[in-house]
């Protein structure tokens, strides 16, 4: 079925402009049975994806072979949402708020998927890196003054730092017992918080300044709108940040590198891969930006504690990754928008909440036991691609 490159791109921004209004009357729904009726239209879906397999295979190589259009729409789109939704959502200002979350999510779980996806490294600790990220930054722009130009890489770093500190005694570890480390970790980083009066202890850090950037306040509304749509926007751009580097990373020698130590380490080694080394620089990048993550939080929120960094948002955050799709960037971005944004729905019909949550993870899971969008085996050689 081939048809011509403009009626390709028409194709691309039709699904696009299909998902984004869908979104936006996801959002406004109040009505629970027509909610519950939005969540099992993804299930038919999932389900058509299947028996019309040619169709949705030529959407995706519409969007395959338009990349470049199809994210320069999504952007032109994102960056409208705040306007369009203010005109179609009645609680905008509330789900402003919960997209910036979800971007920021994304970005934390970006830094896990290049781990736990790309490399084989399970990091089930993820929340308390993002946890270091949004205590540095408090705590140095309380005390010390700093902006938050300063405090968001810093707490990015000083992840990175607690990462490799972590990583020296254990480097010999693989496997499961990595990640039980990691998780050790994780209890003993929020078992800190509640007993380092420093940091507030279970109160936590209370009054954290708000970002200002060059002298623009974003606790200023701009074109009659809200504050949080500065918020909104920094969060998007980083996160376009975060999706070029590990996109630019996953497409070059080094994603190859660290998929071939991913799927046989013995094997890597064997090659002269020095996987020991490549694990370490997987774990200082991916913490870097979770601690981007938690320093952006605690700037936009204002007060964190420690119940924010629990094992819960470890495991949220390794939820986002396996079902959008272990080692590919666009399937964690559609994992962490259903992970973040239906339960916060789903708060509507709060008897029921945990039960359909359950079962629309249940029914992905039985359908697309790889995640909605799974990764492909990589074509190494151009005269592959053009027998595929």
């Amino acid at each position: 079925m081939k048809k011509n490159g403009f009626f390709n791109k028409f194709i691309v921004a039709l699904v696009e402009l299909i998902v984004y209004f869908y979104l936006l009357i996801f959002f406004r729904i109040e009505s629970v049975w027509i909610l519950v009726a939005t969540i099992l239209i993804l299930g038919v879906i999932l389900y058509l994806s299947r028996k019309f397999k040619k169709t949705f295979d030529y959407i995706t190589d519409c969007f395959n072979k338009n990349k470049n259009f199809a994210t320069f729409f999504i952007i032109i789109l994102m960056l409208a949402f705040p306007f369009i939704s203010k005109l179609i959502v009645p609680l905008y200002i509330y789900w402003l708020l919960i997209i910036i979350q979800t971007f920021i999510f994304s970005i934390v779980a970006l830094g896990l998927n290049f781990q736990a996806g790309t490399t084989g490294v399970m990091n089930l600790s993820s929340a308390a890196f993002y946890g270091v990220g949004a205590y540095t930054a408090g705590y140095l722009a309380i005390h010390y003054k700093l902006p938050a130009a300063l405090t968001i890489p810093i707490g990015g770093i000083a992840a990175a730092i607690f990462g490799l500190i972590l990583f020296i005694p254990i480097f010999r570890t693989r496997g499961q017992y990595f990640a039980l480390i990691t998780l050790a970790f994780g209890y003993m980083f929020v078992l800190s918080l509640n007993n380092l009066d420093f940091v507030g202890g279970p109160q936590g850090l209370k009054n954290i300044p708000p970002i200002n950037l060059f002298g623009y306040n974003f606790q200023k509304a701009p074109f009659g709108t809200h504050f949080y749509v500065n918020y909104y926007y920094l969060a998007f751009i980083l996160l376009l940040v975060a999706l070029l580097i590990f996109g630019r990373l996953y497409n070059s020698w080094i994603g190859l590198t660290l998929n071939y130590i991913r799927d046989d380490e013995p094997a890597a080694k064997g090659c002269g891969v020095s996987t020991n080394l490549w694990k370490l620089v997987t774990l200082l990048i991916g913490n870097f930006f979770m601690g981007v993550g938690g320093a952006f939080y605690a700037h936009m929120i204002g007060f964190i504690s420690p119940p924010n960094f629990t094992l819960t948002i470890s495991l949220l955050i390794i939820s986002i990754v396996l079902l959008g799709g272990s080692d590919n960037i666009i399937g964690v971005l559609v994992g962490a928008f259903i992970l973040v944004l239906v339960p916060e729905k789903l708060r509507v019909i709060t008897e029921y909440r945990v039960m359909l949550y359950g079962l629309l993870i249940v029914l992905i899971l039985i359908f697309r036991p790889k995640g909605l969008i799974p990764f492909k085996e990589r074509i190494y050689h151009e005269s592959i691609a053009k027998e595929n």
